[in-house]
C-alpha cells in the first residue's frame, strides 16, 4: 500500500501539472482522461499482483520485493521493455522469478502505449544520475560454468594422518516375523485328522520369517510357522482343555533364477503338531509330536511375481515333477491311523507335487493369506487349502477367519462304531485378539 500511495501521489502531481497549462475544459478533459488511464494502470498492477501469488510458493516477505521495482518507482521508459515487445523474447521460462520481470516489462508497456505522457523520464536519465550500475554488463549463458566464474581453488581436503578405507557388503538377509493371541470360535467337521470339536478356544500363532536375495540370481527363504491352541469341552470326560490348533511347521525354498521371474527351485517342508491329542473320552491316542511327521522335498521351478503399485498381491507357484514324501510315525500305537502297517513306522512315497503361496492386501484393514499344498503318488490325493482373512481394527487389535479345507485318501479312518470316516474334512474359526508384526 504505501508504494501504491506514491505512485498515485506521482500521478496526481502529473496531471496537476498538466491542467495548469491549459484551458478549463481541457484540463477536465485531461484529468477525466488520466483518472481512466490511472485506473486502468492500477487495474494492471492488480492483476501482476495476483499472478505474483500464484507464482510465489514461498511464504510472503514483509519486504519490498525488488522485482516490481520498475512498477513502483517513478515511470521511466526502459529499453529491456521494448526489446521483449518489439523483438522476440521468450517468455515460456517456467522460473517465478523471471516470470514476474516479463510481467512487470508487459504492464510498463501497456503503459508505454496508453499514457505516455506519464513517463517523464528514461533509462539514459536513470544511468545519468548513477542510478543504473553499469559496470555489470557480463550475460552468462546457458554453457557457461560457475566454476569458470570463481578464482581457482583446489577441492582436495586436508586430513592428517593415513586413511583407512572399510569395505562394507551389502546385507541380502531380511528378517521379519508376527505374533497373535486370538479367542477363537472354531467349527471342526467330526472326521478332521488330528481330531477336535466346535468350541471356544485360546490361540497363539507365531511366524518367523528370515529371507536371503542377493538382488541377482540367488534365492533363499524360511518361514517357521507354530500355531497352538486349547479349547475347553464338555464332550470328553477325561479331561478339561483339548488341543484345536497344534501345528509346527518349516519352510524352506532356495530358488536360482532361469528366466525373468522363473526359478530353478528346490523346495523342503517339514510339519508336524507339539501337544498330544487324544480321543474323546478316552486314552487312547490320537497323535503326538514326531507322530506323524511329514517331510515333503521338491525339486522343480518356481514362478515369484508382485503385482501393484505397492506391491498389494504376491504370488508364488512351485511345481514339482517328481517331488519325495517321507511320513515318520515315531509312537508305535498309532501308525495304523495313517496308513502304515503294523511294525512300520515310515513310508516313502514318489510323485507330482504343487504348493502355491499368495497374498492380498485388499485395502489397508483387509489382508487375505492363502496357501494351496496338492500331492499325489498317482494312488491317492492329499490337498489342502488354507486361507487366513485378517481384519484389522487398530494396530494391535485384529479380528482373524481361518478357513481349511483338506482331501486325503491316503489312509482309511473310522468311526468308534466301524463306519468309515469322510476324506474330505473342514477346519474353521473366527476370532478377535491381539496381533502384533516385527
Amino acid at each position: 500500500m504505501k508504494h501504491l500511495s506514491i505512485l498515485l501521489c506521482i500521478c496526481f502531481l502529473s496531471l496537476g501539472a498538466s491542467a495548469q497549462a491549459g484551458r478549463k475544459t481541457a484540463a477536465q478533459t485531461e484529468k477525466a482522461d488520466s483518472s481512466w488511464l490511472l485506473k486502468k494502470y492500477l487495474a494492471a498492477i492488480d492483476t501482476l499482483v495476483l499472478e505474483r501469488d500464484s507464482l510465489d510458493a514461498q511464504p510472503r516477505s514483509s519486504q519490498p520485493n525488488p522485482y516490481f521495482l520498475l512498477l513502483l518507482s517513478r515511470p521511466t521508459l526502459y529499453s529491456s521493455t521494448l526489446q521483449q515487445v518489439m523483438g522476440t523474447t521468450d517468455t515460456s521460462c517456467p522460473d517465478p522469478q523471471v516470470q514476474r520481470i516479463y510481467a512487470s516489462r508487459q504492464a510498463l508497456a501497456s503503459l508505454y502505449a496508453h499514457a505516455p505522457r506519464l513517463v517523464t523520464q528514461t533509462e539514459a536519465d536513470l544511468k545519468g544520475q548513477a542510478l543504473i550500475r553499469s559496470d555489470v554488463n557480463e550475460m552468462l549463458t546457458v554453457s557457461d560454468k560457475l566454476a569458470d566464474k570463481v578464482a581457482a581453488a583446489t577441492l582436495a581436503p586436508e586430513m592428517e594422518g593415513p586413511i583407512e578405507v572399510i569395505t562394507r557388503r551389502p546385507n541380502f538377509w531380511k528378517f521379519s516375523g508376527d505374533a497373535s493371541l486370538q479367542f477363537v470360535q472354531n467349527y471342526f467337521s467330526d472326521n478332521w485328522y488330528k481330531g477336535g470339536e466346535t468350541n471356544f478356544t485360546g490361540n497363539f500363532a507365531l511366524t518367523l520369517r528370515a529371507n536371503y536375495n542377493d538382488q541377482r540370481k540367488f534365492t533363499w527363504n524360511n518361514t517357521l510357522d507354530f500355531q497352538l491352541g486349547f479349547q475347553t469341552t464338555e464332550s470328553d470326560k477325561n479331561r478339561t482343555f483339548r488341543p484345536s490348533s497344534n501345528l509346527l511347521r518349516y519352510t524352506t525354498d532356495a530358488g536360482y533364477k532361469a528366466w525373468k521371474n522363473w526359478y530353478y527351485s528346490l523346495l523342503v517342508i517339514l510339519q508336524t503338531q507339539v501337544a498330544p491329542n487324544y480321543q474323546r473320552n478316552s486314552d487312547n491316542l490320537s497323535s503326538k509330536f514326531l507322530s506323524p511327521l511329514e517331510v515333503t522335498v521338491a525339486p522343480g521351478l518356481k514362478w515369484e511375481v508382485t503385482w501393484g503399485s505397492k506391491k498389494q498381491f504376491s504370488y508364488k507357484l512351485n511345481v514339482a515333477p517328481l517331488a519325495m514324501k517321507i511320513l515318520y510315525v515315531h509312537e508305535d500305537s498309532i501308525v495304523t491311523n495313517f496308513g502304515l502297517a503294523k511294525g512300520e513306522n515310515s513310508k516313502i512315497t514318489f510323485g507330482p507335487n504343487i504348493t502355491m503361496n499368495t497374498r492380498w492386501q485388499i485395502c489397508k484393514q483387509i489382508a487375505w493369506s492363502s496357501r494351496v499344498y496338492w500331492m499325489s503318488n498317482y494312488t491317492y490325493n492329499i490337498w489342502e487349502w488354507e486361507n487366513t482373512i485378517d481384519f484389522t481394527v487398530t494396530k494391535l487389535i485384529t479380528a482373524q477367519m481361518y478357513l481349511y479345507p483338506r482331501f486325503d485318501n491316503s489312509s482309511t479312518r473310522k468311526y468308534p462304531d466301524g463306519a468309515e470316516m469322510s476324506h474330505f474334512m473342514f477346519k474353521e474359526w473366527l476370532s478377535l485378539g491381539l496381533k502384533y508384526n516385527f
